[in-house]
């Protein structure tokens, strides 16, 4: 149920921004070490969308992207999306 909440009543950004967020919060790293495949499986989205989100983000300079790893550079910027 939590999840089709999700998905109806949040964009696809303030899902990710939030899931971005909670998992540098786990890990207690800024850098998380996941696929775009893992990433859209866990906010239930695809992995296009989810490549795509990310580059826009990354044009925003809140990530930066690297092959394996996403680092978030702009925590208070993600912080506002969600």
């Amino acid at each position: 149920m939590w999840a089709m909440q999700q998905i109806m009543f949040k964009g696809l950004d303030r899902r990710l921004a939030e899931f971005l967020l909670a998992e540098a919060e786990r890990t207690g790293s800024d850098t998380i070490r996941m696929t775009h495949e893992q990433i859209a499986q866990h906010i239930s989205s695809a992995r296009e969308a989810v490549a795509r989100m990310l580059k826009s983000f990354s044009e925003d300079g809140l990530v930066e992207l690297k092959r394996g790893a996403i680092t978030l550079r702009d925590t208070g910027g993600l912080n506002h999306l969600k």
